[in-house]
Parts: C-alpha cells; structure tokens; sequence
C-alpha cells in the first residue's frame, strides 16, 4: 500500500477528511469522489439551470483544475496522494472542495476556515459571482445555511493593532514577563501554520514573506520563514529578514521590566527567531558576532530564571538542513 504524503495526511485531518475504512488511498479517493459528486449535486440544486456538465466543470474550477475528466483522471492515478509537487497543481488542492459540515464542528477553526476561503474564491471565479453571494453558497455547499454559520464571528485586526502586548505573567509581582499574542495574532498564526505545515521550503518562504509585508512584528511568520530560507541556503536573507523582525518586536519589550520568561509559547517564538540569527550568522562565517549573541541570549534566560545555556543549545541542535529549524507547532489550529 502507498503511504500518503504527510503534507495531504494532516491536511485530510484537519479538513475531517479521513476516511473511516481507513488510511490507504483507496479509501480517501473514495470518500473524495463521493464528496465531489455530493457538492455538484447541490450546486445544481442551488443553480437550476445548471447542467450536470456544467455543475462538474464549476466543482473542478473550484479545485484549481480545467475540466472534470481531468480531475477524475488524477484521482485515479497510482501513489497521487504520495507526491506533493511544488509550484503546480496538487491532488491537495482537491481537498477543501470535499469538506461537508457532517462531518465537522462548526464553526470552522482558523486552520480549516482558510482553505474554506480558498475554495470560496475559486468558486466565485468559476461562476463570475459576486461577494458575498459566492461566500454564502460555497458554505450552503458545505451543507451550512451561510458563510457566518459556518466561519463564525472573526475578530476585526486593525492594521496598526499591537500583535503583541508586554506584561508580567502575575501582576503585582516580581514574576516574568511575557509577550502576549492578540486575538487576531493568535488567528493569523494558525492560518500560517496551516498553509505552510510540511510543505515545500519554497512556498513556506514564499508565504511567511507575504505576511511579513503586512505584519514585520509577526514572530511566527519571521521564524517560518528563517527557517525556511537557512533550509535553501539563502543565508544573508535570512539573517536580515530575522533582523527586521526582532527590530520591529524590540519596541514592545520594555527594557526596565522583567525578563521574558521563557516557557510562553510567544516567547520561545522570539528566542527561536534569535537562535535563527546566531544560526545564519554561523553560516555567514560571522562567528564573533555569533558568539557574543548567543552570550547575551543565554544571560537573558538565566536572568529570567530559565537554564539557559541547556535551552539554547537544545533549541541551536535542534536544527536540520532536511527538514528547517524547527517543526512548526499546530496545536492551535
């Protein structure tokens, strides 16, 4: 039996996509045909004077594909949930068209409501709609009655909302401090996560970039993309793109308060991005450099009442040319 790619298995897990006969390849194209055909039956029954061929068409648009017997046809080749190309179509893109509310909670977490939003849009292409109209029906062919049934209420990000804010772990005491991610913050991380996990270094750069444009301050993105960057050998533009960032985070930190302390989830994602730096610094044969910044990181753990010299030279071995710096968490998604 062909192992599915670990980039489709955890997508098919977050998307309740996994088949209940099992894991094998069968099973899944099974389940997906059957969603698929599910989807074009009620595209018709919302669309009346749509035809079966058209209906077919509209869904495999919808999952970035030309023409429904191509589709078909990827489906049914040998091993096509073991490969997951880079830079063209993937049998992955298939995917957010066959989620169906049956067999998922609403409303939909941040992970899964991002690649819902993926097929929303390619749906309005396929059909020349309008927003929100083509929202509401791609969640009626989820089998939800409106887009907000099935996405919920999203918390506003005004663009020069503070991703993080400062503050010590127990007010009123002398305990640690650390950098608090917002609502907001929180959502984008998991949509990051969920768009970048296990996928080619390339895309995660490429995406993590994208969200840095927006947000310079976004630690995860940052980390996601040094990693991913120090994966490609791109050495110098990881250091800078780790610089702009913990530049950009510095004028949350208030240097007289108490230190990071370093068991936050936020926090571990700064000193990460640091650890980063000292790594692309390393690669760059800037070894003083380096040396005086791991120095001053493992200080700032030790002041902060953490083992630091143990911590950084956990998180420094932690690195591996195959696979980034480190494996991305997806606990919140």
């Amino acid at each position: 039996m062909t192992e599915i790619h670990p980039r489709i298995a955890f997508l098919a897990d977050l998307l309740g996509l996994r088949p209940p006969e099992g894991d094998s390849e069968q099973s899944l194209t099974e389940l997906l045909l059957c969603r698929l055909e599910k989807k074009c039956q009620r595209l018709r029954n919302e669309l009346p004077g749509l035809t079966s061929s058209a209906s077919e068409a509209t869904i495999a648009r919808a999952c970035a594909i030309p023409k429904w017997r191509l589709l078909i046809h990827e489906l049914a080749e040998p091993a096509c949930f073991a490969r997951f190309p880079s830079g063209r179509w993937s049998v992955a893109d298939v995917l957010p068209a066959a989620v169906d509310v049956d067999g998922i909670e609403l409303p939909l977490n941040d992970g899964q409501r991002l690649f819902a939003r993926h097929f929303a849009i390619r749906l309005a292409k396929a059909l020349a709609l309008e927003q929100p109209a083509a929202h509401d029906l791609a969640a009626r062919l989820y089998g939800a009655g409106s887009w907000l049934a099935l996405i919920g209420n999203i918390p506003f990000l005004a663009p020069d909302e503070p991703l993080y804010t400062y503050r010590k772990t127990n007010p009123g005491t002398d305990a640690r401090a650390a950098l608090h991610p917002s609502t907001g913050c929180v959502r984008l991380a998991a949509e990051l996560t969920a768009l970048t996990y296990l996928t080619h270094p390339e895309a995660r750069a490429h995406a993590a970039r994208h969200a840095l444009t927006r947000r310079p301050d976004f630690l995860a993105a940052a980390r996601i993309a040094v990693d991913a960057l120090i994966e490609q050998g791109a050495h110098e533009e990881a250091l800078d793109c780790a610089t702009r960032t913990l530049h950009a985070v510095s004028g949350t930190i208030l240097p007289a308060s108490p230190s990071l302390d370093a068991s936050s989830a936020a926090n571990i994602e700064y000193f990460r991005l640091r650890c980063a730096r000292i790594i692309a610094l390393k690669q760059l044969a800037q070894f003083d450099i380096a040396d005086d910044e791991k120095v001053e990181l493992v200080a700032e753990l030790v002041a902060a009442g953490a083992p630091g010299e143990a911590l950084v030279t956990q998180w420094l071995a932690q690195y591996s040319a195959a696979q980034g710096l480190w494996q991305q968490a997806t606990t919140c998604l």
